[in-house]
Protein backbone atom coordinates (compact mmCIF):
# COMPACT_ATOMS: atom_id res chain seq x y z
CA UNK A 1 0.00 0.00 0.00
CA UNK A 2 1.28 3.06 -0.97
CA UNK A 3 1.56 6.20 1.80
CA UNK A 4 -0.55 8.69 0.49
CA UNK A 5 -3.80 9.39 -0.79
CA UNK A 6 -5.75 11.93 -2.72
CA UNK A 7 -8.27 13.88 -0.62
CA UNK A 8 -10.47 16.72 -1.36
CA UNK A 9 -9.71 19.33 1.50
CA UNK A 10 -11.87 22.50 2.38
CA UNK A 11 -9.59 25.48 2.53
CA UNK A 12 -11.89 28.05 2.63
CA UNK A 13 -15.96 28.83 2.45
CA UNK A 14 -16.92 28.94 -1.04
CA UNK A 15 -13.46 27.75 -2.50
CA UNK A 16 -13.33 24.52 -4.99
CA UNK A 17 -11.93 21.69 -2.46
CA UNK A 18 -8.64 21.11 -3.16
CA UNK A 19 -7.73 17.62 -4.21
CA UNK A 20 -4.11 16.88 -3.06
CA UNK A 21 -2.05 13.99 -2.05
CA UNK A 22 -2.27 13.97 1.87
CA UNK A 23 -0.91 11.05 4.14
CA UNK A 24 -2.78 7.95 4.69
CA UNK A 25 -4.12 8.20 8.22
CA UNK A 26 -3.17 5.01 10.99
CA UNK A 27 -5.63 3.12 12.65
CA UNK A 28 -5.48 3.51 16.36
CA UNK A 29 -6.98 1.60 19.09
CA UNK A 30 -10.25 0.19 18.40
CA UNK A 31 -10.40 1.41 14.83
CA UNK A 32 -10.31 0.29 11.28
CA UNK A 33 -8.78 1.53 7.97
CA UNK A 34 -10.79 1.75 5.03
CA UNK A 35 -9.99 2.15 1.50
CA UNK A 36 -13.25 3.68 0.12
CA UNK A 37 -15.35 2.85 -2.95
CA UNK A 38 -17.67 5.19 -2.98
CA UNK A 39 -19.17 8.08 -1.10
CA UNK A 40 -22.19 10.02 -0.90
CA UNK A 41 -22.73 13.84 -0.85
CA UNK A 42 -25.03 15.23 1.40
CA UNK A 43 -26.52 18.58 1.78
CA UNK A 44 -24.61 18.84 5.30
CA UNK A 45 -21.32 18.58 3.42
CA UNK A 46 -22.92 21.65 1.29
CA UNK A 47 -23.86 23.91 4.41
CA UNK A 48 -20.20 23.56 5.67
CA UNK A 49 -18.71 23.93 2.27
CA UNK A 50 -20.39 26.81 2.25
CA UNK A 51 -20.11 28.68 5.83
CA UNK A 52 -23.49 28.24 6.34
CA UNK A 53 -22.64 26.37 9.37
CA UNK A 54 -19.14 26.20 11.25
CA UNK A 55 -16.81 23.37 11.52
CA UNK A 56 -15.78 22.94 14.88
CA UNK A 57 -12.19 22.82 13.23
CA UNK A 58 -9.54 24.35 11.48
CA UNK A 59 -9.21 23.93 8.32
CA UNK A 60 -8.32 22.33 5.56
CA UNK A 61 -10.61 19.68 6.54
CA UNK A 62 -11.95 16.56 5.07
CA UNK A 63 -15.92 16.17 4.54
CA UNK A 64 -17.81 13.42 3.57
CA UNK A 65 -20.00 10.89 6.13
CA UNK A 66 -21.55 8.35 3.11
CA UNK A 67 -18.63 6.77 2.51
CA UNK A 68 -18.43 2.90 1.86
CA UNK A 69 -15.34 0.67 1.04
CA UNK A 70 -13.05 -2.13 2.54
CA UNK A 71 -11.42 -3.07 5.57
CA UNK A 72 -7.84 -3.14 5.28
CA UNK A 73 -6.33 -1.93 8.10
CA UNK A 74 -7.13 -2.87 11.68
CA UNK A 75 -5.72 -1.20 14.99
CA UNK A 76 -5.78 -2.76 18.54
CA UNK A 77 -8.26 -4.12 20.67
CA UNK A 78 -10.96 -4.17 17.28
CA UNK A 79 -14.45 -5.12 18.46
CA UNK A 80 -14.84 -9.28 17.24
CA UNK A 81 -15.90 -10.00 14.01
CA UNK A 82 -14.40 -7.08 12.40
CA UNK A 83 -11.41 -8.19 9.66
CA UNK A 84 -9.99 -7.30 7.14
CA UNK A 85 -11.56 -7.58 3.42
CA UNK A 86 -15.15 -6.72 4.99
CA UNK A 87 -16.85 -3.99 2.70
CA UNK A 88 -18.33 -1.40 5.57
CA UNK A 89 -20.14 1.75 5.51
CA UNK A 90 -19.19 5.09 7.62
CA UNK A 91 -21.85 7.29 8.59
CA UNK A 92 -22.69 11.17 9.89
CA UNK A 93 -22.28 9.71 13.59
CA UNK A 94 -18.86 8.61 13.89
CA UNK A 95 -19.29 7.79 17.42
CA UNK A 96 -20.82 8.53 20.83
CA UNK A 97 -19.65 8.07 24.72
CA UNK A 98 -21.99 4.88 25.06
CA UNK A 99 -22.43 5.49 29.12
CA UNK A 100 -24.53 9.04 29.24
CA UNK A 101 -28.60 9.02 29.91
CA UNK A 102 -29.39 9.01 26.02
CA UNK A 103 -26.73 6.45 24.71
CA UNK A 104 -28.12 3.87 27.66
CA UNK A 105 -31.72 4.49 26.75
CA UNK A 106 -30.89 3.79 22.96
CA UNK A 107 -31.16 7.26 21.66
CA UNK A 108 -27.12 7.78 20.56
CA UNK A 109 -27.96 10.06 18.04
CA UNK A 110 -28.56 13.02 20.67
CA UNK A 111 -25.76 11.70 22.57
CA UNK A 112 -24.06 15.39 23.60
CA UNK A 113 -20.24 14.01 23.52
CA UNK A 114 -20.97 12.27 20.19
CA UNK A 115 -18.58 13.05 17.18
CA UNK A 116 -19.65 13.68 13.34
CA UNK A 117 -17.91 12.21 10.48
CA UNK A 118 -16.64 15.23 8.38
CA UNK A 119 -17.78 17.18 11.37
CA UNK A 120 -15.39 16.67 14.26
CA UNK A 121 -12.67 14.62 12.02
CA UNK A 122 -11.87 13.72 8.93
CA UNK A 123 -14.56 12.72 6.50
CA UNK A 124 -14.90 10.09 3.13
CA UNK A 125 -13.50 12.10 0.72
CA UNK A 126 -10.48 10.55 1.11
CA UNK A 127 -9.49 7.43 -0.30
CA UNK A 128 -8.83 6.12 2.73
CA UNK A 129 -10.64 6.73 6.62
CA UNK A 130 -10.28 5.60 9.83
CA UNK A 131 -13.26 5.01 12.09
CA UNK A 132 -14.45 2.92 15.21
CA UNK A 133 -14.74 -1.03 14.80
CA UNK A 134 -18.06 -0.54 16.55
CA UNK A 135 -19.65 2.21 14.52
CA UNK A 136 -18.87 0.67 11.46
CA UNK A 137 -21.81 -0.87 8.97
CA UNK A 138 -22.04 -4.10 7.68
CA UNK A 139 -22.80 -3.78 3.52
CA UNK A 140 -24.89 -6.80 2.25
CA UNK A 141 -23.70 -8.85 -0.44
CA UNK A 142 -26.55 -7.95 -2.86
CA UNK A 143 -25.92 -3.76 -2.69
CA UNK A 144 -23.40 -2.08 -4.85
CA UNK A 145 -21.22 0.36 -2.94
CA UNK A 146 -23.28 2.96 -4.97
CA UNK A 147 -26.19 1.79 -3.92
CA UNK A 148 -25.44 1.88 -0.23
CA UNK A 149 -24.06 5.19 0.38
CA UNK A 150 -27.02 7.20 0.19
CA UNK A 151 -28.67 4.53 2.80
CA UNK A 152 -26.41 5.72 5.80
CA UNK A 153 -27.03 9.37 6.33
CA UNK A 154 -30.46 10.04 4.03
CA UNK A 155 -31.71 6.76 4.37
CA UNK A 156 -31.47 6.14 7.81
CA UNK A 157 -32.28 9.81 8.23
CA UNK A 158 -35.52 9.79 6.59
CA UNK A 159 -36.06 6.02 8.06
CA UNK A 160 -35.62 7.49 11.76
CA UNK A 161 -38.06 10.93 11.07
CA UNK A 162 -40.74 8.18 9.85
CA UNK A 163 -40.22 5.78 12.69
CA UNK A 164 -40.72 8.98 15.29
CA UNK A 165 -44.42 9.59 13.27
CA UNK A 166 -45.78 6.33 15.06
CA UNK A 167 -47.44 5.78 11.38
CA UNK A 168 -50.49 3.40 11.47
CA UNK A 169 -51.99 1.49 8.54
CA UNK A 170 -54.00 3.99 6.83
CA UNK A 171 -52.76 6.76 8.24
CA UNK A 172 -52.96 9.36 6.09
CA UNK A 173 -48.75 10.87 5.96
CA UNK A 174 -48.06 14.56 4.36
CA UNK A 175 -44.00 14.57 2.90
CA UNK A 176 -42.93 17.47 2.24
CA UNK A 177 -39.94 17.61 -0.10
CA UNK A 178 -39.27 14.76 -2.50
CA UNK A 179 -35.63 15.20 -3.08
CA UNK A 180 -33.69 12.14 -2.32
CA UNK A 181 -34.49 12.01 1.55
CA UNK A 182 -38.34 12.66 0.73
CA UNK A 183 -38.00 9.60 -1.56
CA UNK A 184 -37.20 7.74 1.06
CA UNK A 185 -39.09 8.59 3.49
CA UNK A 186 -42.47 8.03 0.83
CA UNK A 187 -41.30 4.51 0.50
CA UNK A 188 -40.78 4.20 4.42
CA UNK A 189 -44.15 5.58 5.22
CA UNK A 190 -45.93 3.35 2.55
CA UNK A 191 -43.97 0.49 4.17
CA UNK A 192 -45.84 1.09 7.01
CA UNK A 193 -49.51 0.71 5.65
CA UNK A 194 -49.76 4.58 5.05
CA UNK A 195 -51.45 6.76 2.48
CA UNK A 196 -48.59 9.28 1.05
CA UNK A 197 -49.08 12.40 -0.28
CA UNK A 198 -46.36 13.77 -2.16
CA UNK A 199 -45.56 18.26 -1.91
CA UNK A 200 -42.78 19.25 -3.99
CA UNK A 201 -42.47 22.63 -6.79
CA UNK A 202 -40.51 20.10 -9.32
CA UNK A 203 -43.75 17.88 -11.20
CA UNK A 204 -41.06 15.40 -12.35
CA UNK A 205 -40.47 14.68 -8.21
CA UNK A 206 -44.15 14.00 -8.43
CA UNK A 207 -43.56 11.19 -10.89
CA UNK A 208 -40.68 9.83 -9.01
CA UNK A 209 -42.73 9.67 -5.70
CA UNK A 210 -45.84 7.61 -7.23
CA UNK A 211 -43.57 5.32 -8.89
CA UNK A 212 -42.47 4.33 -5.10
CA UNK A 213 -45.23 4.00 -3.86
CA UNK A 214 -46.94 7.73 -2.97
CA UNK A 215 -50.94 7.96 -3.35
CA UNK A 216 -50.29 10.91 -5.10
CA UNK A 217 -47.78 14.16 -5.30
CA UNK A 218 -48.99 17.90 -5.93
CA UNK A 219 -46.54 21.51 -5.76
CA UNK A 220 -47.84 23.55 -2.93
CA UNK A 221 -51.60 25.16 -3.14
CA UNK A 222 -54.98 24.99 -2.99
CA UNK A 223 -55.16 21.68 -5.03
CA UNK A 224 -53.20 19.66 -2.56
CA UNK A 225 -54.86 21.24 0.56
CA UNK A 226 -58.41 20.21 -0.61
CA UNK A 227 -56.86 16.50 -1.26
CA UNK A 228 -55.54 16.24 1.57
CA UNK A 229 -58.16 17.47 3.55
CA UNK A 230 -61.02 15.41 1.67
CA UNK A 231 -58.92 12.11 3.35
CA UNK A 232 -59.55 14.37 6.86
CA UNK A 233 -56.35 15.73 7.32
CA UNK A 234 -52.38 14.60 7.64
CA UNK A 235 -52.02 12.32 10.43
CA UNK A 236 -47.97 12.71 10.03
CA UNK A 237 -46.27 15.13 8.17
CA UNK A 238 -42.58 15.07 7.68
CA UNK A 239 -40.85 18.32 6.19
CA UNK A 240 -37.34 16.96 4.13
CA UNK A 241 -37.71 20.95 2.33
CA UNK A 242 -36.06 24.07 3.71
CA UNK A 243 -38.55 26.65 3.03
CA UNK A 244 -39.95 27.79 6.39
CA UNK A 245 -43.13 28.58 4.93
CA UNK A 246 -43.31 24.83 4.87
CA UNK A 247 -43.97 25.24 8.63
CA UNK A 248 -46.98 27.17 8.45
CA UNK A 249 -48.58 25.23 5.56
CA UNK A 250 -48.78 22.37 8.15
CA UNK A 251 -51.61 23.94 10.13
CA UNK A 252 -53.63 24.05 6.77
CA UNK A 253 -53.08 20.05 6.21
CA UNK A 254 -52.72 18.81 10.18
CA UNK A 255 -55.57 16.42 11.62
CA UNK A 256 -55.88 16.97 15.07
CA UNK A 257 -53.56 15.49 17.20
CA UNK A 258 -50.88 14.53 14.23
CA UNK A 259 -47.31 14.58 14.05
CA UNK A 260 -45.01 16.91 12.56
CA UNK A 261 -41.25 16.12 12.07
CA UNK A 262 -38.99 18.76 11.16
CA UNK A 263 -35.63 17.53 9.36
CA UNK A 264 -34.51 20.26 6.99
CA UNK A 265 -33.23 23.28 8.03
CA UNK A 266 -34.84 26.49 6.59
CA UNK A 267 -33.13 29.68 7.33
CA UNK A 268 -35.45 31.90 8.50
CA UNK A 269 -37.08 30.60 12.64
CA UNK A 270 -40.30 29.73 12.90
CA UNK A 271 -43.65 31.42 14.57
CA UNK A 272 -46.94 29.97 15.47
CA UNK A 273 -49.22 31.04 18.17
CA UNK A 274 -49.54 28.67 20.94
CA UNK A 275 -53.39 28.13 20.23
CA UNK A 276 -52.24 26.59 16.46
CA UNK A 277 -50.88 23.46 17.90
CA UNK A 278 -52.88 23.45 21.68
CA UNK A 279 -56.44 23.44 19.53
CA UNK A 280 -55.36 20.58 17.42
CA UNK A 281 -52.99 18.77 19.73
CA UNK A 282 -49.95 18.82 17.38
CA UNK A 283 -46.85 17.45 18.58
CA UNK A 284 -43.72 19.16 16.91
CA UNK A 285 -40.46 16.82 16.87
CA UNK A 286 -37.58 17.66 15.39
CA UNK A 287 -34.91 14.42 13.83
CA UNK A 288 -31.49 14.01 12.50
CA UNK A 289 -29.72 11.22 11.56
CA UNK A 290 -30.42 7.83 12.91
CA UNK A 291 -29.31 5.22 15.32
CA UNK A 292 -26.38 2.49 14.90
CA UNK A 293 -29.37 -0.20 14.89
CA UNK A 294 -31.49 1.84 12.12
CA UNK A 295 -28.51 1.82 10.13
CA UNK A 296 -28.79 -1.60 10.36
CA UNK A 297 -32.75 -2.28 9.47
CA UNK A 298 -32.71 0.75 6.57
CA UNK A 299 -29.53 -1.77 4.91
CA UNK A 300 -31.91 -5.23 5.48
CA UNK A 301 -34.72 -3.29 3.77
CA UNK A 302 -32.80 -2.36 1.14
CA UNK A 303 -31.65 -6.04 0.86
CA UNK A 304 -35.05 -7.17 0.35
CA UNK A 305 -35.49 -5.02 -2.21
CA UNK A 306 -38.34 -2.98 -0.31
CA UNK A 307 -36.04 0.56 -0.47
CA UNK A 308 -34.89 1.79 -3.45
CA UNK A 309 -32.10 4.76 -3.74
CA UNK A 310 -32.61 7.39 -7.03
CA UNK A 311 -28.82 7.63 -7.36
CA UNK A 312 -26.54 9.81 -9.96
CA UNK A 313 -23.11 8.74 -9.55
CA UNK A 314 -19.17 10.58 -11.04
CA UNK A 315 -16.11 10.46 -10.28
CA UNK A 316 -14.13 11.61 -7.24
CA UNK A 317 -11.83 13.91 -9.78
CA UNK A 318 -15.47 15.75 -10.34
CA UNK A 319 -16.43 16.54 -6.74
CA UNK A 320 -16.03 20.31 -7.13
CA UNK A 321 -18.92 19.93 -10.11
CA UNK A 322 -20.76 17.73 -7.98
CA UNK A 323 -21.05 20.23 -4.89
CA UNK A 324 -22.23 22.79 -7.36
CA UNK A 325 -24.86 20.82 -9.40
CA UNK A 326 -26.04 19.86 -5.77
CA UNK A 327 -26.34 23.27 -4.32
CA UNK A 328 -28.26 24.30 -7.49
CA UNK A 329 -30.81 21.94 -6.48
CA UNK A 330 -30.33 19.80 -10.17
CA UNK A 331 -30.22 16.63 -8.72
CA UNK A 332 -33.31 14.50 -8.60
CA UNK A 333 -32.33 12.11 -6.08
CA UNK A 334 -28.59 11.97 -4.70
CA UNK A 335 -24.83 12.39 -5.93
CA UNK A 336 -22.37 9.07 -5.23
CA UNK A 337 -18.89 9.47 -6.56
CA UNK A 338 -16.79 7.07 -6.85
CA UNK A 339 -12.83 6.60 -6.31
Amino acid sequence: MTETMLAALLTEDNAPLDLKKIDIPHPGKGEVLIKMESCGVCHTDIHFWKGEDELPRPKPAILGHEGVGTIVGLGEDVVGGTEKGQRVGVGFVFSACGTCRECRRGLETYCQNSRATGVDVEGCFAEYVVAPSDWVTAIPESLTSEEACPLLCAGVTAYSAVRKADIEPGSVVVVFGLGGLGQYAVQYAKLFGAKVIGIDLDPKKHETAISLGAHAAYAPGEEATEAIRTLGGADALLSFAPAPQVFRNMFDLAAPTSKYIQVALPDKPFSFKAAEIIDLGITIIGSADGTRLERDQVMQLAEEGLVRSTIKTTGFDRINETFRSLDQGEAEGRWVVNF
